[in-house]
Order: C-alpha cells, then sequence, then structure tokens
C-alpha cells in the first residue's frame, strides 16, 4: 500500500512591529496592514494590539487563531 504523505509549510519572517524572528502559518497568523500589505506580527505584539485596541475599549480580547504559529498543511486550512 502506498504511504501517504502530508504536506506542511511555514513561513519564517520578522515581526510587523517589533522584528523578532517568527515562524509562522501564513493563512493564519495575526497581522497588520501596512502601506496595503499584510504583515504577520508575533504573539506578544498581538497581545499589545488586543490590549491597546480592544480590551482598553471594554471589548473582549481577540484570541489567536488556533495554529498560528504551528506548522499547517500546505493548501492552507
Amino acid at each position: 500500500m502506498p504511504r501517504e504523505e502530508t504536506t506542511y509549510m511555514m513561513a519564517y519572517g520578522f515581526c510587523a512591529n517589533c522584528r523578532v524572528p517568527i515562524q509562522y502559518a501564513p493563512t493564519r497568523v495575526p497581522s497588520l496592514r501596512i502601506d496595503g500589505e499584510k504583515r504577520a506580527i508575533c504573539r506578544t505584539c498581538f497581545g499589545t494590539w488586543n490590549m491597546i485596541h480592544r480590551t482598553s475599549k471594554g471589548l473582549e480580547a481577540m484570541p489567536v487563531p488556533e495554529g498560528a504559529y504551528e506548522p499547517e498543511p500546505a493548501g492552507g486550512m
């Protein structure tokens, strides 16, 4: 019987805000739009974004999408 293989993908780059190196799942990672382009941000910066734009205004924090910083099957979700 042929072995079934699954291909996974990860992107590597720098947080758009603090510039630390990060690895992430491109279709799931939180991002900021900068000059019209979506750029990935790290967990720490996403937490800070939540405080500034959500919880400080009485809104619930947005959760980090499941698997945002983990390998994901190639082809997206």
